[in-house]
């Protein structure tokens, strides 16, 4: 659970042995640097029994790692020559494409190479509403997500796109690849998703937490030695935290490569999760004309196919 200054994180059983180091890293996503771990650990601010452990600590199922987070330092955003990939721009608004990996605003221990860095870097106005740290954001997806974004560039766009996504008329569309084959071709799922009570740092489905409505196609199926994989097509119609990842997990289709959410993530060795918003539809903020965007599946989901294509004894092409 993340608290200000101090988190406290719950071993799952899965991550049993793994190095301490490499547990938060993953655990937290990107909220946290390898770099700025190891720093941490160095200078005694994570404990387990509040007894400071070293970067090649094993963890144990249950245990719980208390995390302080000093002060930063204050220090203003610095523009970064990021390589951005600009689909579209006006006075309002911009359209980018965010590759997988690349975070989408500054944290602590991550205050250099994020999307925010690149952004102040290539627009000369964003929008203040977020707060010094997200200028122009008005959504943001996981650091392992590739895809779409609109970026507001001043504080009306951002009001008017806020309050679009607030009423569901901005329409989100993805493509990923899961283990597992669905029990039917298409179907909506519809299950309140809220902080796990146990591990913090991940979200799960709960009878008392937020709505949350998925719907999702299947476009292919993949038969292997190693397993079944499928392909969906996704839409979201609510923008709770990890979304996707949680629903598809909790009716048994972890997405290939989720560190949070499946349990065999190292197995299928690949650079990032396999999850890509593909489609984004919204009305413009000023003008009100309606805007489409699409974009094609990212190398490192192009590359899995095609083993996939390789390997399958069995491939169904079921859209």
């Amino acid at each position: 659970m993340v608290n200000g200054n101090n988190i406290t994180l719950i071993v799952p059983e899965e991550y049993a042995g793994t190095r301490i180091d490499i547990f938060i890293y993953n655990a937290l996503e990107e909220e946290l640097s390898r770099s700025f771990i190891q720093k941490l650990l160095k200078n005694n601010h994570i404990t387990i029994h509040e007894m400071p452990v070293k970067p090649n600590y094993k963890v144990k199922p249950d245990q719980e790692i208390h995390i302080i987070i000093p002060q930063p330092e204050k220090s203003a955003l610095e523009p970064e020559n990021i390589p951005l990939n600009i689909l579209y721009e006006d006075n309002d608004i911009a359209v980018i494409h965010k590759p997988a990996g690349m975070i989408v605003h500054p944290g602590a221990g991550n205050t250099t190479h994020t999307l925010v860095n690149a952004l102040l870097y290539h627009f000369k106005g964003l929008s203040s509403i977020g707060g010094v740290e997200r200028p122009g954001i008005v959504h943001r997806l996981d650091k392992d997500t590739d895809g779409l974004m609109v970026i507001a560039k001043n504080d009306t766009a951002h009001n008017m796109l806020t309050k679009a996504f607030q009423t569901r008329n901005v329409i989100k569309k993805y493509v990923a690849i899961v283990t597992g084959k669905p029990s039917t071709p298409t179907d909506t799922i519809n299950k309140a998703i809220d902080r796990h009570p146990k591990y913090g740092h991940k979200m799960t489905v709960r009878d008392d937490g937020r709505e949350a409505i998925t719907h999702y196609t299947l476009q292919e199926v993949w038969h292997t030695q190693q397993g079944v994989f499928s392909r969906l097509k996704l839409q979201i119609f609510t923008g709770r935290t990890h979304q996707i990842r949680v629903h598809l997990s909790s009716i048994g289709l972890p997405i290939v490569g989720d560190k949070l959410y499946s349990k065999k993530w190292e197995k299928y060795n690949v650079p990032f999760m396999l999850l890509s918003s593909t489609y984004l539809e919204f009305g413009h903020p000023i003008t009100g004309k309606r805007l489409q965007f699409s974009i094609d599946l990212p190398q490192h989901m192009n590359d899995f196919i095609k083993k996939l294509n390789t390997m399958a004894f069995e491939h169904i092409q079921a859209e």
